[in-house]
């Protein structure tokens, strides 16, 4: 069994799982696994959500905030799909800096509703790519 923990940094989690055996005396066994989950680093805001006219500039800046215990640098960042967004990396974390800055824009030029994906790649081998996801509403 693997216990899948992205997104619930900070959160404590609870797995149970049910063992079935040809044991008479124990048929079922039930092993539950509970833990705090640590957070590899802050994430604001944790998802993008772009909204506005059309036609008007449209652009928020996500800050990632690396962990002490877990100190990483930004190598690459890439869109999933990349037709209604931009995307820039404004100040890189590391030596010099504790924090990073990504800049998100909107450049859908119509009317209408969209969804991408960030994937930040981090020279870290705890956590090599950082999800950001990114909805946009144009009106």
């Amino acid at each position: 069994m693997t216990v899948t923990t992205g997104g619930y940094g900070g959160s404590k989690i609870r797995e149970t799982v049910r063992i079935r055996t040809n044991d008479p005396k124990f048929p079922l066994l039930v092993v539950s696994v509970s833990g705090q989950v640590e957070k590899f680093a802050e994430i604001r805001p944790e998802r993008v959500f772009l909204s506005g006219l059309a036609g008007s500039p449209i652009s928020m800046e996500v800050e990632i905030i690396p962990r002490k215990e877990y100190p990483f640098t930004i190598q690459e960042v890439q869109a999933k799909d990349g037709r209604f967004i931009r995307w820039s990396l404004e100040k890189k974390c590391g030596q010099k800096s504790d924090r990073c800055v990504i800049k998100v824009e909107s450049i859908r030029t119509g009317k209408g509703g969209f969804a991408d994906i960030l994937f930040v790649k981090t020279d870290s081998p705890v956590r090599p790519t950082i999800s950001i996801y990114v909805t946009g509403s144009i009106r």
